[in-house]
């Protein structure tokens, strides 16, 4: 099985992808699982269809249907996840904003960035705790596309 990383956002991201690509790799090692991991190398612009003027946010579901749609031919054969990643904003129907979206139907998830950077709350920048925060992210929209659901219990 193949991980694709892919950049959204030609910055805020890109000078991560292969940090960000290396953390993710020792983590799964360490966990046992084996996943070949590649950093598409451009940036896929997500259409301007998916953005919300309203809320100045993309709508996570219309990304990975992009996103699912674009790499449907270089996934064609192959057992390929692709995490789309963006330093962006997004939200899916009923909820304020989303870190992240995934549907493992298509082997396809999304991660908005934005929120993840401290300074978007007013805090000192800080680009270690971001790229932790990636990391953890990209990892558990990973863990969906594994076919991992969200802890039902409440302790």
């Amino acid at each position: 099985m193949e991980l694709l990383l892919v950049s959204m956002t030609s910055h805020g991201v890109s000078e991560y992808m292969d940090e960000l690509a290396a953390k993710i790799s020792s983590i799964l090692s360490d966990a046992g699982v084996t996943l070949e991991i590649n950093v598409w190398p451009g940036v896929f612009k997500p259409s301007l269809k998916c953005f919300d003027w309203e809320r100045a946010q993309y709508v996570a579901q219309c990304l990975v249907d992009q996103i699912d749609k674009h790499f449907t031919v270089f996934k064609a054969g192959r057992k390929l996840l692709v995490v789309g990643i963006g330093y962006l904003d997004g939200y899916e129907y009923g909820l304020n904003f989303v870190f992240g979206e995934a549907v493992p139907s298509k082997g396809v998830a999304v991660v908005f960035s934005k929120r993840l950077k401290p300074d978007f709350y007013g805090d000192t920048p800080d680009p270690g705790k971001y790229l932790e925060r990636l990391v953890k992210e990209v990892v558990h929209e990973l863990g969906h596309l594994l076919g991992l659901k969200h802890c039902g219990s409440k302790t």
